[in-house]
């Protein structure tokens, strides 16, 4: 049979929009919250590889959420794999702190670990101000501080405009407060600019390894530590890291055997 060419255009034309129309499904099939709703069907299902190569996807596009990290922590546990999962309910944590189910599991995987460190009690002084500059991210304490100079300003302004002295002494003192606040708000960011910057929590992914005093293999052996202690890593030398326990004592790991919590 002959066509014609009205008929093979339009037979083309058809073909064009079933292609798009397949690839349009196909592209809709493959978003960040289809991949995370198939994984979570996965995890009901008891395939937790599967749907851990799901959250896997996920995390390689750069996104990040306290509930992708809580369920790739559930699955790492499901697994019996202490370090991912203690390292992921970690993430979770830190994207959410006020969580009570990232907190209650991660007490229970950390309840799996073999090392019992006692935590050193910190300094008041410097626990309250650990725990004043870690209440907000570093961007909303720079837009307080900006915030605050703005409001200090406009007192001010306020001050110099006023003919009552009762309302200029009023203004007067709002605008230093304000100073004072914006001043002490600069000085948290830096705090917890420096905190970030020196120093950061890391999970032992190595069943065991060699806690020494100095950063190579000819120096003493403090203790062996196990998977899924936490460490807070302050220093690094090449290969290894230098680390500090919960319990203060201060010493050496090689970098392989941890992996930080931060993002």
């Amino acid at each position: 049979p002959k066509w014609s060419r009205k008929s093979i255009n339009n037979c083309k034309m058809r073909m064009h929009m079933i292609f798009l129309s397949l690839l349009a499904l196909q592209l809709q099939a493959q978003t960040p919250d289809s991949i995370f709703s198939r994984a979570n069907k996965n995890y009901n299902l008891g395939s937790y590889e599967q749907a851990l190569a799901g959250y896997d996807s996920i995390v390689q596009l750069g996104l990040h959420s306290s509930e992708l990290y809580f369920n790739m922590g559930n699955t790492h546990y499901k697994l019996n794999r202490i370090a991912p999962s203690i390292l992921n309910y970690e993430k979770a944590h830190l994207l959410d702190p006020t969580n009570e189910d990232i907190q209650h599991n991660l007490r229970f995987a950390q309840n799996m670990t073999i090392d019992v460190i006692e935590e050193l009690p910190p300094n008041a002084f410097d626990a309250f101000i650990n725990s004043l500059s870690g209440a907000f991210s570093l961007p909303l304490w720079s837009g307080f501080v900006i915030g605050l100079l703005a409001l200090a300003c406009l007192a001010f302004a306020v001050y110099l405009q006023s003919r009552q002295s009762r309302q200029k002494r009023r203004f007067f003192v709002v605008s230093l407060l304000l100073v004072v606040l914006s001043v002490s708000s600069f000085g948290l960011a830096l705090d917890k600019q420096a905190r970030d910057a020196q120093q950061s929590e890391a999970i032992i992914f190595a069943q065991t390894t060699d806690f020494r005093s100095e950063p190579n293999l000819r120096s003493e052996i403090l203790v062996q530590l196990h998977e899924g202690t936490k460490v807070r890593v302050e220093d690094q030398v090449e290969q290894w890291v230098k680390v500090r326990l919960a319990n203060g004592t201060v010493g050496w790991l090689t970098q392989s055997d941890v992996q930080r919590i931060a993002f």
